[in-house]
């Protein structure tokens, strides 16, 4: 029965508000404090009197002693000076007898039936009939031999009436002091707790269509208020990662409106021309598979970016030599463009452990880069250089350059440098963003140099 009130109990602490259950904890701990101190605090005070009243007890010997050897051979035990300096005000009582039992002298507030036994100078302990007395049995030989007992007893009775007193203000104390603990407990864990109240209420009102909802913070600087300056800091970049969802959404549709309409414009001067002109037939299919062609070529690089950021993009690293696949792109760009010097000034010998595909990716894109708004005969340079454990990739070109202003644009998506003055260079500004994105996912790094009419060069750096 008391096992399943227990679990009963257990049950409904661990289904209650954190507020309650640090009100429990704080109760309990509190009142153990309180119930070790008051108890060591009784039994100090009980330590305390119990030894003033060996101290009396040794006294009152002293005295009685005393007086025994100074008498010598006039010894009287019976006389009523041998016990008048006994302090009676402090209840403590003598009785002398003799060796037979019979008394001989005692103090008039000596009224207890203690029997004269083994061990003796000791201090003795009685507590029976709601009388706590402490004494001591004393043997001695007068002249001629004679045995006789002295029995000092010192009654107790005002120091426990005492110690009850003080237990029970104690125990009235203790009660005030857990009710207290309670309220005053819950009142503050519920306080203390309020931040979470407002991130709860914070997360029930966040949604797709509402992420301006945020966390008053305010307060000393705990854990509470860093929660909170996290929990915004949160809803801050799921905001952003929406927001730049719907931007991407938004230039994506655009990029591909118009390749749509250049192929619905197309069909539908085939559906019109293109059964009885022949030379409408070629131009719409010729138009129509090149728009295609871009639209796939699109749909390629918006995949691939958001799976790099989605983090589902397989990465299949091995060891290859780095200068070889410079040398690789080399030639295969000298094929494509023969209207631009494509040269390398430097390519050390490097080994390194990457994605053999997206490197050559990556240095695909930056050299087409170079070469879209490179004039031609203009200069095209690829460099590898090994600094540390690092290696330095660098494509620079003698092109139109980018704008001061423009450059910390130029990684972002569907982004192109002054599309009024640039539109003939085609392209969706997706190239760039995917090498960064590249050398992001190889924990590399990539930083621009370039001035307006003079040039660009483009610098990533790899760990071998």
């Amino acid at each position: 029965m008391l096992s399943k009130v227990i679990n009963y109990c257990l049950k409904i602490i661990k289904s209650a508000k954190i507020s309650l259950k640090l009100t429990i904890v704080y109760a309990v701990m509190f009142s153990l404090v309180l119930l070790i101190l008051n108890a060591s605090i009784l039994y100090g005070i009980k330590y305390y009197l119990y030894s003033q009243a060996n101290k009396q007890i040794e006294d009152v010997k002293t005295i009685v002693i005393n007086k025994i050897i100074s008498q010598d051979e006039n010894i009287n035990l019976s006389d009523k000076k041998m016990i008048s300096d006994v302090p009676s005000k402090q209840n403590v009582s003598i009785r002398i007898l003799k060796g037979d039992g019979k008394v001989l002298n005692l103090s008039s507030e000596f009224d207890y039936n203690i029997k004269v036994k083994k061990p003796f100078d000791e201090i003795m302990n009685i507590k029976e009939d709601d009388k706590h007395l402490v004494y001591k049995n004393i043997k001695i030989e007068t002249i001629g031999n004679e045995v006789a007992y002295i029995q000092v007893v010192k009654d107790m009775d005002n120091e426990y009436d005492f110690m009850k007193i003080l237990f029970l203000l104690m125990a009235i104390a203790d009660f005030i002091g857990m009710i207290a603990s309670v309220v005053l407990g819950y009142s503050i864990s519920k306080n203390m707790l309020k931040p979470i109240d407002e991130i709860t209420n914070a997360a029930d009102n966040i949604s797709i269509n509402n992420l301006k909802e945020r966390i008053e913070v305010a307060g000393p600087d705990d854990e509470l208020k860093r929660l909170g300056i996290t929990f915004n800091k949160m809803i801050d970049r799921l905001q952003d990662a929406f927001d730049r969802q719907i931007q991407f959404v938004s230039d994506a549709s655009h990029e591909l409106r118009t390749p749509i309409a250049v192929i619905q414009g197309y069909a539908n001067l085939l559906d019109r021309w293109g059964k009885d002109d022949r030379e409408a037939l070629e131009k719409s299919i010729n138009a129509i598979k090149l728009e295609t062609g871009n639209m796939a070529n699109l749909v390629e690089k918006l995949l691939f970016i958001a799976k790099g950021n989605s983090e589902n993009q397989s990465i299949k690293k091995k060891e290859f030599m780095l200068n070889n696949l410079i040398c690789e792109v080399l030639r295969e760009s000298k094929i494509i463009d023969d209207s631009h010097v494509i040269k390398s000034s430097r390519n050390d010998n490097v080994c390194i452990v990457a994605d053999y595909n997206m490197i050559k990716q990556m240095l695909r894109i930056l050299i087409d880069n170079s070469i879209k708004f490179t004039p031609e005969h203009g200069k095209i340079d690829i460099n590898s250089e090994i600094e540390n454990k690092t290696v330095k990739i660098t494509v620079s070109d003698s092109g139109i350059g980018i704008p001061s202003d423009e450059i910390q644009n130029i990684f972002e998506r569907f982004y192109t440098v002054d599309k009024s003055r640039y539109k003939e260079k085609g392209g969706t500004g997706l190239g760039l963003s995917i090498a960064r994105l590249i050398v992001e996912m190889h924990k590399g790094t990539i930083n621009v140099e370039s001035e307006e009419g003079f040039g660009t060069k483009i610098t990533v750096i790899l760990n071998i």
